[in-house]
C-alpha cells in the first residue's frame, strides 16, 4: 500500500513538475513577446529617423513617423500571433490543427469581420496616398485635432482642448488636411464708417509690404479689400500665406502690428454702438 501511494505521489509530483514547466513556458515566450514589440519599435523608428535625415528615402520625418505607427502596429499583430500559435502548440495542440484553426479564422474574419479589413485597406491607403500623417492638424468628422497615431484600424487626434478622438479608418470618409504644403493666416480688420476706407486700404497694404521680420511668412501679405459692411464697421480682409501650423501665432502678430499702424495714422476701429432716436 505505502509502495502504491509513493508511486501514486511521483506521478502527481511529474504531472505538477510538466504543467508547472508549461506554465512557465508560456509566461517566458509572453515576456519574450513584448520585449521583441518594444525592441521592434525602436528599431523601426531608429532606421526610419536615420533614412529620414541622411535623405536616403524620399520621406521626411512626418512621414518616418507615420510609417513608424503603421509598420510597428503590423509586427505588434505579427509578433502577437506568432506568440499565441507557440503558447497554445506548447498546450498540446497539434500544428494540423492549428493550420485548421487558422483557416477557420480567416473564412471567419472574411464574412464577420469586412469593417477591420476596410479599416486596415484604408489604414494602406491613407500612407501611401499621404492623405495626412503623424503632427498634421487635421479636421475627421467635424472634430479638429493634431494627428497622434496612425495603426492600421485607427487614427487618432487629440482636440484643442487635450480631448483625444480615435475614428477606425473605414470610418473616416472627408478629410481637411491643414498641414499640407502651406497654409493662409486670415485677419478681418474693422474700420469706422467715418473713415476714409481706401486711405485705410492703402495704409494696411503699405504695412504688410513692409513686413520682413515674420519668418513663418512666405509671401507679402495682400488686402483683399471690403468682405462686409457691418451694424459698426466695414471689415477688410488680410490674407499671408504662411508655414503650416503657424497661421495662429502670424495671425496674433499681424493683429498686434495692424493695430499699432492704423493708432499711428489716426484711423479708429470702431466698438459696437447703437443709436436711439426718441420719438416727441
Amino acid at each position: 500500500m505505502s509502495e502504491f501511494l509513493a508511486l501514486f505521489s511521483e506521478r502527481n509530483i511529474e504531472k505538477l513538475l510538466a504543467l508547472g514547466y508549461k506554465i512557465f513556458y508560456c509566461f517566458v515566450v509572453l515576456i519574450v513577446c513584448l520585449f521583441l514589440v518594444q525592441l521592434s519599435r525602436k528599431a523601426v523608428k531608429k532606421f526610419l529617423m536615420k533614412q529620414a535625415a541622411n535623405n536616403k528615402m524620399p520621406v521626411d520625418e512626418r512621414k518616418a513617423n507615420t510609417v513608424y505607427s503603421i509598420v510597428s502596429s503590423i509586427i505588434k499583430y505579427l509578433l502577437y500571433f506568432i506568440a499565441f500559435c507557440t503558447i497554445l502548440t506548447q498546450l498540446g495542440v497539434e500544428k494540423s490543427s492549428l493550420i485548421a484553426i487558422a483557416g477557420a479564422g480567416s473564412v471567419a474574419i472574411g464574412l464577420g469581420a469586412q469593417n477591420v479589413i476596410q479599416d486596415m485597406l484604408d489604414g494602406f491607403f491613407i500612407l501611401f496616398e499621404d492623405h495626412f500623417g503623424i503632427g498634421d492638424i487635421v479636421e475627421i468628422q467635424g472634430k479638429t485635432g493634431t494627428v497622434e497615431a496612425i495603426t492600421m484600424r485607427t487614427t487618432k487626434i487629440r482636440d484643442g482642448n487635450g480631448a483625444v478622438h480615435i475614428f477606425p479608418n473605414g470610418s473616416i470618409g472627408t478629410i481637411t488636411n491643414y498641414c499640407k504644403d502651406y497654409i493662409n493666416a486670415i485677419v478681418d480688420v474693422g474700420i469706422a464708417y467715418e473713415q476714409d476706407i481706401q486711405q485705410a486700404i492703402d495704409v494696411l497694404q503699405n504695412e504688410m509690404d513692409n513686413i520682413k521680420e515674420i519668418p513663418q511668412i512666405l509671401e507679402t501679405p495682400q488686402v483683399l479689400g471690403v468682405v462686409d459692411l457691418g451694424d459698426s464697421a466695414v471689415t477688410i480682409r488680410i490674407v499671408a500665406k504662411c508655414e503650416v501650423k503657424q497661421n495662429l501665432a502670424v495671425e496674433r502678430m499681424l493683429r498686434l502690428r495692424i493695430k499699432n499702424r492704423l493708432d499711428k495714422e489716426n484711423i479708429s476701429i470702431p466698438f459696437p454702438q447703437t443709436m436711439v432716436h426718441i420719438a416727441k
